[in-house]
Formats: C-alpha cells, sequence, structure tokens
C-alpha cells in the first residue's frame, strides 16, 4: 500500500465511524466500531469492516448496507477534495471471534501436553 491509500483509510475510518454514530436508524445498535477500512486504489470503492456490540449484528449490518447512500454522501461534502469519494460495502470484522478460536485452540495444545 502507498502512504495516500493509507492516509485516505484512516481519515475515512474516523469521518465513517462519526457518520454511524449520527444515524437515527433504530435498527444500529449503538456500539457499532469501524475496525478497518480498505480502499482500492482508484478510490472507486472501499471495504467497511465493522463491529457490532449486543443487538443483532447482521440487522445492524444491514441497516449500514441501506444507509450506505447516505453516508457517502456525507463524506462527499467533507472530502471536497478527493476527485471521486469510494462506494462503500460493510462487512462484518470477525477478527476478534477468530482471535478467540487461535487461543481456545493453543490453550487446548497446551492443555494436551501438560497431560
Amino acid at each position: 500500500m502507498n502512504f495516500r491509500i493509507d492516509r485516505i483509510n484512516s481519515e475515512l475510518q474516523k469521518s465513517i465511524s462519526e457518520i454511524i454514530g449520527r444515524l437515527k436508524d433504530p435498527r444500529i445498535t449503538s456500539m457499532v466500531s469501524v475496525m478497518a477500512v480498505e480502499t482500492s486504489r482508484d478510490l472507486s470503492s472501499a471495504r467497511v469492516f465493522v463491529s457490532c456490540y449486543g443487538g443483532d449484528a447482521n440487522e445492524t449490518l444491514a441497516a449500514l448496507k441501506k444507509c450506505s447512500g447516505f453516508i457517502r454522501h456525507e463524506l462527499r461534502s467533507e472530502y471536497r477534495e478527493l476527485r471521486t469519494v469510494p462506494s462503500l460495502n460493510f462487512f462484518l470484522d470477525t477478527s476478534m471471534q477468530y482471535g478467540e478460536k487461535i487461543d481456545a485452540i493453543l490453550e487446548g495444545l497446551k492443555k494436551h501436553e501438560s497431560d
């Protein structure tokens, strides 16, 4: 990745998080964190990874997908210096569950070795 894309990803992550906090959709839980943003090189699309705490994560993700046009519009007004604002594709971030699964496997191996 180049420095410009990394900087854009970081700024988009902060801005998207703030915009989600202002949304009034009742399907979106109060605890939604934007974990990462991966923007394509040509800035045509961005993958937004979110974690949802409390409530139904799939329902929250569906609501975010419905609101993606509004979020993009808000980003467009905030980042006028960008030629294009990427279209947003939301995904659930499963890295925490994956990490917990790896920890459980390691604990199982450690317990098995001590027996």
